[in-house]
């Protein structure tokens, strides 16, 4: 999001943006965040909330200076993405208004992470930060929800005021729609994520195994340890922006992410920008990016023979995997081209620039 906030923003003369990324965790913010030995495994050890509030500490203490401009001069507002940031950032904000951008609550969030699975204590982890959390939602000027799935938690978990966000998706560059590759051999499916186990990778290699081995080649782009299958390749050396990915999305069929953790992903959306039409499971905000039935199909359940059915469905009908293709590619065209939303948040923190915070 920044690096697609400082390209925007440079060709703007109504805004002059500073940002700052929150450097990977000190020695001590890692020691805030460890493992408790047997809690840890209940996920009743609020690794999470300590994490998320060590996290806050730190921004709060560097705040005072990024405010002050550190001799370039004042600021003026003030854009935090997440809202995790700013948990404790209230009396160092001194009454500066400013925006908090999200893709979802800790209410949600700390349901789906990567390295943990939910238990019935993960909820402490919400109640811990949840006052905190209220917080920084009430007191900003006006809160940027990535999608209605995150709206809808900010007003039922949060109690927030609906008229008080904005429902506004990030994106990913358009680039020029890439000339097909046609290749001999069997129908290719993309599969691009870490923690295989949580992101359904191991799930797709199964269904694979099991199924679809003789009916098209599955890619994994991961640096996950994948089991030797037959008619799967793995990469494992992709890097962000190196075209890897690119080049794998020009002879792609099918995109398939049955993901139980993710809340807006790129890769989906970058996906659809090359006309691939995604496989995605009903999670987070993604049915509202892909939309079932019009840029893609979205997973009715967890079960094996659905994402069976919902991938056979596409290799056997090309027609209908070019048609949701190309509808895939004018979703991002038309709702979900950075240039457009990165353009439409900086001048939701522009406006709030010179407002008084919210009560």
């Amino acid at each position: 999001m920044h690096h697609h906030l400082r390209t925007i923003a440079a060709d703007r003369d109504d805004i002059d943006v500073r940002i700052v990324d929150v450097p990977p965790p000190s020695f001590w913010r890692k020691v805030a965040g460890v493992a408790v030995p047997g809690l840890s495994r209940l996920d009743a050890d609020l690794r999470a909330a300590r994490y998320q509030l060590a996290q806050s500490a730190w921004v709060a203490r560097q705040l005072p200076g990024w405010l002050a401009g550190n001799g370039s001069g004042p600021v003026d507002v003030v854009h935090f993405y997440t809202h995790n940031a700013a948990l404790l950032a209230r009396r160092a904000l001194r009454g500066t208004p400013y925006v908090v951008t999200l893709d979802s609550t800790n209410a949600q969030s700390n349901l789906l992470h990567p390295a943990r699975r939910p238990t019935r204590f993960t909820p402490l982890n919400t109640r811990m930060t949840h006052r905190f959390e209220r917080g920084v939602y009430g007191r900003a000027r006006t809160v940027v929800a990535n999608s209605r799935w995150t709206a809808d938690s900010l007003v039922g978990d949060y109690g927030l005021d609906p008229a008080r966000i904005e429902l506004l998706p990030m994106g990913v560059p358009v680039p020029p729609l890439p000339a097909r590759v046609a290749q001999a051999g069997l129908p290719r499916v993309l599969f691009v994520g870490r923690t295989l186990a949580r992101k359904g990778g191991y799930d797709l290699l199964s269904v694979h195994r099991r199924w679809l081995a003789d009916r098209c080649e599955l890619v994994m782009v991961t640096t996950d340890q994948v089991p030797p299958a037959r008619n799967v390749t793995v990469v494992d050396d992709a890097r962000p922006g190196d075209g890897t990915v690119d080049r794998l999305l020009a002879s792609a069929d099918v995109f398939v992410l049955p993901s139980r953790i993710d809340q807006w992903p790129n890769a989906v959306m970058e996906a659809m920008s090359a006309g691939v039409p995604p496989v995605v499971s009903d999670v987070g905000g993604m049915p509202e990016m892909v939309r079932h039935g019009e840029a893609g199909v979205v997973l009715a359940d967890g079960a094996p023979e659905t994402l069976r059915d919902a991938i056979l469905g596409l290799l056997d009908d090309p027609a209908r995997r070019q048609a949701l293709g190309a509808a895939a590619r004018r979703r991002v065209e038309t709702d979900l081209d950075v240039r457009r939303t990165a353009g439409r948040l900086l001048d939701v923190v522009r406006d709030a620039a010179g407002t008084s915070p919210a009560p």
